[in-house]
Order: structure tokens, then sequence, then C-alpha cells
């Protein structure tokens, strides 16, 4: 569950570390009472994100991821029902997997091949079944712990501290085990996240965007 080892299988974790350039993404989604709050403020402060979202929500709110993806960001799998992949049998993992992205091409049509375990629990079965589905496993180099902090700026100063170039930001917008999971402090400290790490010279980028332009030094 480590997100940067690679003892198990390569993933993606983070871009040129000679960059100037964050990716910020969230998991979990879409929620109801967050997501549109969040794709606004991106909006207004111009950035695309990649969203790793779980089926089942998608499912349930349709109108929502659509427009997570007409707003121009990146649309990765969660699986359909966030199970902790490590225990889980091969057919179940393709079963979940083939789930998630069946919900998300009702939803939004064409989307990325990216894939995320959820709790970023994976084995080398895990990492098989995906590459067979055609997905590329991504990982993180910034962990918010916004599902635990007490305030925005306690999530804030989590992302600040680790923030040097080329980081895979972990945050958001949903919540695995309830639909109603209060993310107003992560889209609080989006904002401010963004703000100072645009006066310290950094730009932001989508996680394909990272992968294959990785930017100047």
């Amino acid at each position: 569950m480590a997100p940067k080892s690679q003892l198990l299988g390569r993933t993606f974790v983070r871009g040129n570390p000679g960059s100037r350039q964050l990716a910020l993404t969230f998991d979990d989604g879409p929620s109801e009472e967050h997501t549109l709050v969040l794709l606004e403020a991106l909006d207004r402060l111009g950035v695309k994100a990649t969203f790793f979202m779980i089926g089942s929500h998608v499912r349930r709110l349709p109108r929502i991821a659509a427009e997570v993806a007409q707003a121009g960001h990146v649309i990765g799998n969660h699986t359909f029902t966030h199970p902790n992949l490590i225990f889980r049998p091969a057919a179940q993992i393709r079963e979940e997997l083939a789930r998630c992205r069946q919900a998300l091409t009702e939803a939004v049509g064409e989307h990325s091949s990216l894939f995320r375990p959820p709790f970023g629990a994976r084995r080398p079965e895990v990492l098989r079944r995906a590459r067979e589905a055609g997905l590329q496993t991504v990982m993180w180099s910034i962990t918010a712990y916004d599902w635990t902090a007490r305030s925005s700026g306690q999530i804030e100063a989590k992302v600040m501290r680790q923030a040097r170039g080329g980081e895979v930001v972990l945050m958001h917008d949903g919540g695995h085990d309830s639909p109603r999971a209060d993310r107003s402090s992560t889209v609080a400290a989006v904002r401010r996240v963004i703000g100072r790490c645009r006066d310290q010279g950094f730009s932001f980028v989508t996680i394909p965007e990272m992968m294959f332009c990785p930017g100047p030094p």
C-alpha cells in the first residue's frame, strides 16, 4: 500500500523531479455536495485536474460525472465499489475494473485509460489485471490526508511542505464509505494551494500531460 513503492510492479508515481509541474488528483467522487463546487473553483483558477471516480457513484450521479468531463478534466477508473483489491480474486478485480469502465463510458463517453487502486492497495495480480484491461496504474507522491484533517489549513500545510516539483497530489472530492463525506475543507484548501504554488512558480497539469509532456527543468 506504500504509494511510491515499485517492488510489486511499475506504476506512475510522479513526473520529472526537475520540473515545476504539479498534478492535482481527486479520488472517490463524484459527490453531490462537493464535486461541482470544486469544479467551479478549478475553473475560476484555470486549472485542470485528474479525477479517479468510483463506478457506483458515477452510476448514481451520471450528470455530475459528465460535467467533470465537459469541463475538460481527465477521468480515471477507481473501481466500481472501492474494495481493497489485495484481498480480492482475479475474477473480482476484472469485474471491478470492467463495471467501472462501463459506468464511466455510459456517463461521460470516451475517457482516459488511467487506474488508481482503492487505498493504493495492490499486488502483482492487481497490476497484471489492470494491464490486461489496457489501464495504466497511477499512484501519488504527496498525500494531503484530507480525509482526516481537522481544517483546510492542515490540508494546505501538508501539500505545501512536500511540493518540490513533479509531484502527484492525492486529494478527495467524495468518500468511498459515505456519499455525504464532508470535503468542504478540501475545496477551501485547493484554492489556497493553487495560489501559493503559482506564486512559487509552479504550474498545474493533468496526469496525461505530466506523463507525456514532462515540462522544462
